[in-house]
């Protein structure tokens, strides 16, 4: 008499193992790229609350946005000199921050992201 099969079998698991294996690898490499565009996105949003950088040149807010960023350690991103451009906008100057990052995931098998936020930055306020 046979006996019914409960739950998987041993081949099963180790199918099982080996792709949660993989999404493991993948969400290691990739989940510190969405940290540190999270950490770039929000030193953007915070350039826009600060009074100081109001009327300021391109090249001064590039340097502000720097500081930030090493200060963050997203020294990736500092030394990107295309990841940050500027825009003239009629309600004060547009920030770009327009990036992609590519890695490894395993063999020849590779990620790509692409990153993208812009903020407008007022005019200083006579």
């Amino acid at each position: 008499m046979l006996k019914k099969q409960r739950g998987l079998t041993a081949i099963s698991w180790i199918i099982v193992i080996a792709f949660l294996g993989v999404q493991g690898m993948m969400a290691l490499r990739i989940i510190p790229l969405y940290m540190n565009y999270n950490s770039a996105k929000s030193i953007m949003d915070n350039l826009v609350r600060d009074p100081d950088v109001a009327g300021k040149s391109p090249k001064e807010i590039k340097d502000i946005l720097g500081k930030r960023l090493d200060i963050n350690n997203l020294y990736i991103l500092r030394n990107n000199k295309d990841a940050f451009k500027f825009e003239k906008a009629k309600k004060g100057l547009v920030l770009v921050m327009n990036y992609e990052e590519r890695g490894p995931i395993f063999g020849n098998l590779e990620f790509v992201a692409t990153f993208q936020h812009e903020v407008v930055l007022p005019l200083r306020q006579n």
